[in-house]
């Protein structure tokens, strides 16, 4: 079929206009300013209030070795939290970390594990991490209140992005302990992405706002795999809430709660009490 210059030309414009649009770069309407992304910062990830700040995160554990990724075993955490601004306009924060090692087949928490990368029956402990307190400034900069000795941390907030009523947010963390008898560091690193929408976060009189968490971590071999000097390390990928209510937490953290640690499912801000009564 013979297509002259003009048909050519013409067919050429109706196509432009009936293509959808090209996605608009991305903006930032105002978080680049300092005071504008901590508010952001504190709205999706933390609080403007003090009340006790819930989240969870569920995810699956993978074995990487050379260019093989085999699954070993899932994860289901919450996180508990407290937040107050100081006079400086620093955020001082405190939580803790409550996590099961779960079977992926039954879905229930593991006692007992069966590593199939060395065959070894090995004993499961609980996960997570004890009650902390973190600064951030002004500036978003991340310090722990007490350093853990031997550990090595990187910490960032990236620029938050924004495209119409989409608002994410990226903190990355990258962390390296030495621990005695160990030949090397136990390294762990870490990406969470937040997700709320534009609309949620310039509410009127908004505290906080429910942020969809999606979850990467890349970390060495957990110590109690027994993993000795095999080559290789793991990495989990999963998803998760921040802002949520008790019984929106993870079914199997739940389970797992109340045969392990009864006490939290009763009053999980006890966790906390110590370190923020303690000022």
């Amino acid at each position: 079929m013979h297509l002259d210059r003009r048909s050519m030309v013409g067919g050429m414009a109706a196509g432009l206009l009936a293509a959808p649009a090209l996605a608009k770069p991305a903006i930032r309407d105002g978080f680049d300013s300092p005071d504008r992304r901590m508010r952001a910062f504190m709205l999706m990830r933390g609080a403007l209030d003090e009340r006790l700040v819930i989240s969870w995160a569920q995810a699956r554990y993978y074995a990487v070795v050379e260019d093989r990724m085999d699954q070993l075993f899932g994860v289901v955490s919450a996180v508990f939290a407290r937040y107050r601004t100081m006079p400086d306009r620093s955020v001082e924060a405190v939580n803790a970390e409550l996590a099961w090692f779960i079977d992926p087949v039954s879905g229930k928490a593991m006692d007992r594990f069966r590593n199939p990368l060395n065959g070894r029956d090995v004993a499961v402990p609980g996960g997570g991490f004890r009650p902390s307190k973190v600064m951030f400034s002004p500036d978003l900069e991340f310090r722990l209140d007490n350093p853990v000795p031997g550990m090595d941390m990187v910490h960032e907030v990236l620029p938050i992005e924004a495209r119409s009523n989409d608002v994410w947010l990226i903190e990355r963390s990258r962390t390296a302990l030495t621990m005695p008898g160990q030949p090397r560091p136990f390294r762990y690193s870490e990406s969470n992405i937040f997700h709320a929408t534009r609309s949620a976060l310039s509410a009127r009189g908004v505290t906080r706002v429910v942020s969809d968490v999606s979850f990467t971590n890349v970390c060495s071999w957990r110590p109690w795999l027994e993993m000795g000097d095999q080559p290789g390390h793991m990495t989990a990928a999963g998803v998760g809430r921040h802002h949520c209510l008790m019984q929106d937490l993870p079914p199997a953290w739940i389970e797992a709660t109340r045969a392990r640690k009864p006490e939290v499912l009763k009053d999980p801000s006890a966790l906390l009490a110590p370190l923020w009564d303690g000022r």
